[in-house]
């Protein structure tokens, strides 16, 4: 709940001032406020998530020498290996175009570090590296740390070697570890564009129960949700039901 989440985030923080947990929620619910986020700055001590979140509400509002920033850039540079890849992973993700050196010194410097090994091999098959992006998913996979992160960046990886069988499944496991408008996004429309997939190759029977799913994850009013809707609708009215779909009229 987008519109309520400043308001929860607050009073968790009122009940726990010190929880860290509590401020990155709140911080991120007002995020769309970049010049209210820095007002929380001076608790916040290290790195983590709130620092990220300080980090990009500077840069949102054109700092980009900004206190957050600088201590990021400073302890990737010279702080202790915990530390500096954690500082790497976040400037990863707010320089996304020149990312993929900061989250591989990470992984380097924390090499049993699931988070960020699973951010690096994102980031390489985003940069069509795929090989190279299989040998760490098996090491990610060695690790036995079968988490959220795990399952979503698999169903990336099972995705680029076009296995949609378990890239679906991968995203399924996701989304029962971690119900949220963005991983249930990721599997909506998984499900969608298979089922898509599989009406252009007249295979209806096959499409119908990807299309049901997508109609139901996270809500009936979600894009892919009201485009599978509209698909299931098609295939009623320009194909015979009685032959189990694929049968033209």
């Amino acid at each position: 709940m987008p519109d309520s989440a400043e308001a929860y985030a607050l009073a968790a923080l009122e009940l726990d001032p010190g929880n860290e947990n509590c401020l990155a929620e709140l911080l991120k619910a007002l995020a769309p406020r970049p010049s209210e986020v820095l007002g929380y700055s001076p608790l916040v001590a290290g790195g983590g998530v709130c620092r990220y979140r300080l980090a990009r509400a500077e840069l949102e509002l054109g700092q980009l020498s900004g206190p957050s920033v600088m201590w990021l850039l400073e302890n990737y540079e010279n702080g202790d290996p915990a530390v500096a890849a954690d500082a790497g992973c976040w400037l990863s993700v707010l320089f996304p175009e020149r990312g993929l050196p900061f989250i591989s010194r990470a992984v380097e410097l924390m090499p049993g570090e699931g988070f960020y090994r699973s951010i690096l091999v994102d980031r390489l098959l985003e940069e069509g590296m795929t090989d190279e992006a299989l040998l760490h998913f098996q090491e990610l996979s060695a690790m036995g740390e079968e988490d959220f992160h795990y399952w979503q960046t698999a169903s990336s990886v099972y995705l680029a070697l076009e296995n949609h069988d378990l890239a679906l499944e991968a995203s399924r496991k996701a989304f029962s570890l971690r119900m949220t408008p963005s991983s249930g996004a990721d599997l909506g429309w998984l499900l969608y564009f298979r089922g898509r997939d599989l009406v252009r190759e007249n295979r209806m029977s096959d499409a119908l129960p990807y299309l049901i799913e997508a109609s139901s994850v996270w809500n009936e009013d979600s894009s892919w949700a009201l485009r599978a809707d509209s698909l299931i609708d098609l295939m009623n009215q320009f194909t015979s039901v009685s032959s189990g779909f694929g049968e033209p009229f």
